[in-house]
């Protein structure tokens, strides 16, 4: 500022000494202009000067804003370090945090797996004791079945050697071990045993020739019979004792089949070629079949026609005429007979192929059999879809549900018949045997039923299954108990006395608690 007033001075001197060694009357005008310029002058130095307070103003401004920026810089600076060592041991903190987590977890893991293995142990432990508990009872409920059929082998040994009294008490014992300890009653041995000994056979002589049929009569007590001989017979009971009645006879012909309807007419047909038919009235009429060669089936579709099944022909015949309505012929000789699913199904005797009839009886369709041999008897149960197929050297092809093929081997000789309970088989042969089939069974054994000296021709149930009635060539008539409970029941009523300690011990064995047979059963 000094400098300045110190340069305007010396100008305005200058200028002084040049207006005095000028002309004078210029002087006045040129002050005033020179007034005018300083006045001018003093103004810019004024905003020169104001605008200097205010640079170096700004200028300590800006320093001081410089100086606490700095400041203010170096603070952050300071918080950022120091937020972010906060930060870093914050993160110190969450990562020991999550460590000592996963650390928890995994002890708590150790723990949990430590506690698993445990109560596996246990469970294990339990399971072997459970285990060797049911290996137990098993090996136990083995051991007393077994006995339980050794002695029922052994009872079938007294009863034959004439120990009658010891055989009942054996067999008894046998078929109540097995009931007890949930075995097979229906096993050889246990079935065996109870058939000789349970007296359930009763035979009678009916008739002279070959009984070919047993026809159990609807809602009664009484049954019909035919023979080779010419006879049909009405058997009816009255308390235990078999009246007999004879509705035919005549040994001209031999009848091998007989129908009877809802109404009690019968049909039979006779292996000379002949329907014989009795009426409402009782009066029987012999009526020739045209053209049938060794008749030997009777079928009926309906109550108005009867299917005759001859040697090489089939004959259906209005059962009100009796007269021939349409004649089939066959190209081939037939053995036997069946129905399978509503058709006749025929069997030829070279064998090897079974014959479908339809059943307008227009048409026959031949199929080759699974097997080879002659079929001399048929049987399909359409409740179970089984089929059997019995053969002319006495063996047995079976066929379950599911197609599968057994082949039964038992019978020596001609198998006659095929007939079932449920899934129960029973068979008859010409080696004088009834053999009874659990199909249900992995393996499927014979078991003899009835035993005769007699080829058996026929076979048939009762009416509630309990027993089985046959037919044999010299005409005898045989019931026999084929339900076992029954039998056991029967068995154990004819019982005369108890086991010894010293035969029970014997037989049964010392670890089996003795108990009485002939009083009041031991519980299970």
């Amino acid at each position: 500022m000094k400098i300045i007033t110190k340069i305007g001075i010396a100008a305005l001197g200058c200028c002084a000494l040049a207006l005095a060694g000028g002309i004078a009357w210029t002087m006045h005008e040129k002050y005033e202009d020179e007034q005018v310029k300083v006045k001018e002058l003093e103004e810019q130095l004024a905003i020169l000067s104001k605008k200097e307070k205010e640079s170096t103003v700004m200028r300590s401004v800006n320093a001081q804003m410089e100086e606490i920026a700095t400041q203010q810089r170096i603070i952050s600076d300071e918080h950022r370090e120091e937020a972010e060592q906060q930060a870093r041991i914050a993160n110190d903190m969450r990562l020991h945090a999550e460590q000592e987590r996963q650390n928890a977890q995994e002890a708590e893991k150790r723990a949990l797996d430590a506690s698993e293995v445990a109560k596996g142990q246990r469970v294990i432990a339990e399971n072997q004791r459970v285990q060797a508990e049911y290996s137990r009872r098993v090996a136990d409920t083995l051991s007393i079945l077994a006995m339980a059929r050794n002695v029922g082998n052994t009872a079938i040994t007294q009863q034959r050697t004439g120990n009658k009294d010891l055989a009942n008490l054996l067999a008894y014992a046998s078929y109540l071990f097995t009931q007890r300890y949930h075995g097979d009653t229906y096993h050889p041995a246990i079935y065996e045993a109870l058939t000789l000994t349970s007296g359930g056979q009763k035979r009678w002589a009916v008739a002279h020739g070959h009984i070919m049929k047993i026809t159990i009569i609807p809602g009664t007590n009484s049954f019909m019979t035919i023979s080779t001989y010419g006879e049909i017979l009405k058997h009816t009971f009255n308390g235990d004792n078999l009246q007999t009645k004879t509705i035919f006879s005549d040994n001209n012909y031999d009848i091998r089949d007989i129908y009877l309807n809802k109404e009690g007419t019968f049909y039979a047909v006779s292996h000379t070629g002949h329907l014989i038919v009795s009426k409402t009235n009782g009066k029987i009429h012999v009526v020739p079949i045209d053209g049938a060669i060794r008749p030997f089936r009777i079928y009926t579709t309906n109550e108005d026609e009867v299917i005759i099944t001859a040697e090489q022909s089939i004959h259906v015949i209005s059962a009100k005429t009796l007269r021939t309505i349409r004649t089939v012929p066959l190209t081939f000789k037939t053995s036997i007979a069946g129905r399978k699913n509503g058709h006749i199904v025929l069997f030829d005797q070279n064998g090897n192929y079974m014959y479908t009839v339809n059943k307008d009886i227009t048409k026959v369709t031949k199929q080759t059999l699974p097997f080879k041999g002659r079929v001399m008897s048929y049987n399909h149960n359409s409740q179970t879809n089984q089929q059997a197929f019995g053969m002319y050297d006495g063996s047995i092809y079976y066929i379950d549900p599911s197609g599968k093929i057994h082949k039964l081997v038992g019978h020596n000789s001609r198998v006659t018949r095929i007939n079932y309970i449920k899934n129960r088989l029973y068979t008859s042969s010409y080696d004088g045997t009834v053999r009874y089939w659990n199909t249900t069974s992995e393996k499927i054994e014979p078991i003899t039923v009835l035993n005769s000296r007699q080829w058996i021709i026929c076979l048939t149930f009762d009416r509630n299954g309990h027993n089985i009635w046959t037919g044999d060539q010299f005409g005898n008539l045989t019931e026999a108990l084929i339900d076992i409970s029954e039998m056991a029941r029967n068995l154990k009523a004819s019982l005369k006395r108890d086991l010894t300690r010293e035969e029970w011990n014997y037989y049964i064995g010392k670890r089996i608690p003795y108990e009485s047979f002939k009083g009041k059963e031991a519980k299970p």
